[in-house]
């Protein structure tokens, strides 16, 4: 009786075969790679993109509570009418657009010091990038202030036109309303990827190639106190 052994021998991996896994794997993990990257930048996009809606709604907020208070006083006050208790100076983008002045009888200003003789005077403007009120930075990430003040040329309580505080003609005892726009943008200057044109001070603006991300964020605020 002649007994046979079966052998069985074991055959591994060739080189072209690890080859080809590598580059099968190396195609993956940079896929992957991809992805999640793309998810990290469009995370960071969104998170800078709602910061400037917190920014500019904050600072809105902040200059229209004011105009709504412009011109106040009790009915017993004893000066009179308070005189320019809104105005506003036309400055140049580069300085961070116009300033706004705002009169109002009260105790304290916006930094919380007494207010002389009563009258408490707020005035807003940008300065290196951030919305103040009488040096008191109320919001950073503010680019830009734009002014319009509202005349009603027909006696009927609505703006007829809109006027820059420059503009000749302006007639500030007809002015019923104010309109402000912030131009807000982000701190980050690796948030956008290539030139970024935006609309601003209802314009497009020419599109700038800083990184960062410019949205416009305005409001029309009715006086309740006319000049």
């Amino acid at each position: 009786m002649t007994c046979c052994n079966r052998i069985t021998h074991s055959r591994g991996f060739t080189i072209i075969e690890l080859m080809i896994t590598l580059a099968i794997t190396s195609v993956l993990v940079l896929g992957a790679i991809t992805f999640l990257a793309s998810a990290h930048k469009a995370n960071l996009v969104q998170s800078a993109i709602s910061g400037l809606g917190v920014s500019g709604r904050f600072g809105l907020d902040q200059v229209a509570r004011d105009i709504r208070m412009s011109g106040y006083r009790e009915s017993d006050w004893m000066l009179g009418a308070l005189n320019n208790a809104i105005s506003s100076i036309d400055r140049v983008s580069a300085a961070g657009g116009d300033s706004l002045t705002v009169l109002y009888e009260g105790v304290r200003d916006c930094t919380y010091a007494l207010a002389p003789g009563g009258v408490v005077t707020n005035t807003y403007q940008v300065t290196d990038g951030v919305l103040e009120c009488n040096g008191q930075p109320i919001t950073r990430g503010v680019q830009e202030m734009q002014v319009y003040f509202g005349e009603d040329t027909d006696n009927n309580r609505v703006a007829n036109h809109w006027l820059a505080p420059s503009a000749a003609g302006l007639d500030m005892s007809r002015v019923v309303s104010v309109r402000i726009h912030l131009l807000v943008r982000t701190d980050a200057n690796d948030i956008s990827s290539g030139p970024q044109a935006y609309y601003f001070d209802q314009q497009l603006q020419a599109a700038v190639d800083d990184g960062q991300i410019r949205r416009e964020y305005s409001v029309t605020v009715a006086m309740r106190n006319p000049t």
